[in-house]
């Protein structure tokens, strides 16, 4: 089954402070990760837009939100929310005080975020800044909202050689208690299936009979 076609993306807001932040208007899905896990080019994949995501030539430089909006043809329409990398260990604890902060707020006080994509390295696997992550993810929130999903993704898969990928993956669900999705950014692996969690999570699922259907 693959995902509905891309219509529309494009970068709509930044936000260095929760004060900064975008009205919430619509369901908004965060991507989060360590700096140079691959989170920028998952979320390019998804909106099949090369580079619209930034990566940064340093780790641990972007310290913004980012707002990203997208449009299926078969009318879905949601934010992806890009969060500033964590674990850069040049970072000085100012920086990664208000990296917390910023998360914590957002991420426990955001009316409209449906779900949390955590992206990790398939050949790390998760590490202690991940699981503080999925404990904060767990908090109870700040407002009122449905509960906030939490999405695995192993990206780089195309990393390791195809007899491998499926034991670290399994090994990685093992460990985490939860499912993981596979991903590798050059070769489109797990980019439908991703798709497909997001918009259940979001509440946009594909109508009957759509190309996601299929």
């Amino acid at each position: 089954m693959k995902h509905s076609r891309i219509l529309h993306a494009e970068f709509t807001a930044a936000a260095e402070s929760l004060d900064h932040l975008p009205p919430p208007v619509s369901a908004e899905i965060a991507f989060a990760g360590r700096s140079n896990v691959g989170k920028s080019s998952v979320m390019n994949t998804l909106l099949e837009r090369r580079g619209l995501v930034h990566t940064s030539a340093t780790p641990g430089r972007t310290r913004k939100l980012g707002f990203f909006s997208v449009e299926t043809d078969d009318g879905a329409r949601l934010l992806l929310v890009d969060l500033p990398g964590y674990g850069y260990a040049r970072r000085s604890k100012t920086e990664r005080r208000a990296w917390g902060d910023l998360a914590e707020g957002y991420l426990l006080g955001r009316p409209v975020l449906r779900a949390v994509v955590l992206v990790l390295d398939v050949r790390r696997g998760a590490e202690s800044d991940d699981l503080d992550l999925l404990e904060l993810i767990s908090d109870r929130p700040r407002v009122s909202r449905p509960p906030v999903a939490a999405i695995l993704v192993a990206t780089k898969l195309d990393k390791l050689g195809r007899a491998a990928q499926k034991p670290a993956l399994e090994r990685l669900s093992r460990a985490l208690k939860r499912p993981v999705i596979g991903f590798s950014a050059p070769h489109g692996v797990g980019k439908d299936e991703l798709w497909r969690k997001l918009r259940k999570a979001a509440g946009v699922e594909a109508p009957p009979g759509s190309p996601a259907e299929r």
